[in-house]
């Protein structure tokens, strides 16, 4: 029975590599530069104990290819292989230009054996052969993000967060910058200016929509966002992705916390009325609505950011929760029946102004 298995494909853009002596750089580092690189990586893990793994990475002049059968073990830097399991075999074939390299691993014993050959000759395992199999790893997991285990405690050890966080900038995808922050974020207490800076490092480098939302809803949960300068990066990036559900999922995951300062109810009910989706508006503002942090004062702004629903159903619905919800002051109540003119629906615009009416009588 099959138990995983992992898929992912790229396409960059750059210049492909001259034909001439043996590259020394990882081929993973040169297929990037083709003008159609794309880059294949599947696990697959059976009941039985079965384990294969197949790497495949093509450009324009070179080609990669990875196979294992049984599971690989890497050194804590992930920049050797120590051992495969259950009497393995792993076989690298790199295609440059015109030349091929070829390494070799087995296992027989508990005891590890490697050969390489280039070009179909023999070469002997030496400092140079290593480095380039290092170099290609690290390239292997900024690409999969198969190292995190093994790369990110040695990371933590050698530079702290700062370390880490350079290193994401290195990545090729998106899903390999939000596995490593989200390990970070979840085997790591930081400090505000460390969610900072992962806010910002997101910001810049993530362009999904739903990886930006796996990490601002982790760092919600954990930093209190009571730090100006981090409140502010963290709804700034809100802001400026473009899916409403991702949005409303993170407005949703801060308003489900138990205490929130006025600062930071206000900024997230703001930034809910500029959603183009009224019912994702509705769904973050009700759940506004259901924070024992918001006070009568918190009113307004609710009503002033639902007004922007086109859907008299979305108004009507939260207007008659903030009826519910609060005692309105003068401005409030102004807000709240401006809001209500604006619903067509003579059925939604009675239940709005009987909710009122119902909410002075308390």
């Amino acid at each position: 029975m099959l138990a995983a298995f992992v898929s992912v494909f790229l396409v960059l853009t750059q210049p492909a590599p001259q034909r001439g002596a043996v590259p020394s750089q990882s081929p993973l580092e040169i297929c990037k530069r083709g003008r159609n690189s794309s880059a294949e990586n599947s696990h697959e893990s059976y009941d039985d104990g079965t384990v294969r793994w197949r790497v495949h990475w093509s450009g324009d002049d070179c080609t990669v290819d990875l196979r294992a059968t049984g599971e690989p073990r890497f050194n804590a830097e992930f920049t050797d292989i120590v051992g495969v399991s259950n009497g393995g075999t792993l076989d690298i074939t790199a295609i440059t230009g015109s030349h091929v390299r070829k390494i070799s691993f087995r296992s027989n014993g508990g005891t590890l054996t490697r050969s390489q050959t280039i070009d179909g000759s023999p070469r002997p395992w030496d400092d140079t052969a290593q480095k380039w199999l290092a170099d290609l790893l690290i390239d292997l997991d900024r690409m999969s993000g198969i190292g995190v285990s093994y790369r990110l405690p040695s990371l933590l050890a050698r530079g702290g967060v700062r370390a880490v966080l350079d290193e994401t900038e290195k990545f090729s995808s998106d899903y390999v910058r939000s596995l490593y922050l989200l390990r970070l974020i979840d085997q790591r207490q930081l400090s505000e200016d460390e969610y900072q800076r992962i806010v910002v490092t997101a910001a810049r480098d993530v362009r999904s929509d739903y990886e930006m939302s796996r990490i601002l809803r982790a760092v919600a949960e954990r930093s209190t966002l009571e730090n100006a300068a981090t409140r502010r990066a963290y709804l700034e990036a809100v802001d400026h992705m473009t899916s409403d559900y991702e949005r409303s999922r993170i407005l949703q995951t801060i308003f489900a916390r138990t205490q929130l300062s006025r600062d930071l109810v206000r900024e997230a009910v703001r930034s809910a009325g500029t959603f183009r989706s009224d019912y994702e508006r509705s769904q973050v503002l009700l759940a506004a609505l259901g924070n024992k942090s918001l006070t009568d004062a918190d009113a307004q702004p609710v009503v002033d950011a639902v007004a922007k629903s086109s859907s008299d159903y979305e108004k009507s619905r939260v207007l008659r929760a903030v009826a519910a919800r609060f005692t309105l002051d003068a401005e409030a109540r102004r807000a709240y029946l401006r809001a209500a003119g604006t619903i067509k629906s003579d059925y939604e615009n009675r239940r709005v102004l009987a909710a009122l009416v119902k909410s002075d009588g308390r």
